[in-house]
């Protein structure tokens, strides 16, 4: 499953869900500024809070929006 870390009103974050959406790839959204638990998963996937975080495994992500590494990732899956 997809994960995208992000908050709302994060142009980079909204960037990642459309390009996943174009792509016809289902995707989870964890907001880190409505769940606790969410930003402390993108911290332990990540190292830091910066959005988006974009993964498949929560091990293996993506930090913004780049489109070549997103597609290495669902390549890869």
């Amino acid at each position: 499953m997809v994960k995208v870390y992000s908050f709302e009103g994060c142009p980079w974050c909204s960037k990642v869900k459309k390009y996943l959406e174009a792509r016809g790839v289902e995707y989870e959204t964890r907001d880190i500024e409505e769940s606790e638990e969410a930003a402390k998963e993108c911290q332990k996937i990540s190292g830091d809070l910066a959005v988006p975080v974009t993964t498949i495994d929560g091990v293996n992500y993506v930090v913004g929006f780049d489109k070549r590494k997103i597609d290495e990732l669902l390549a890869s899956a």
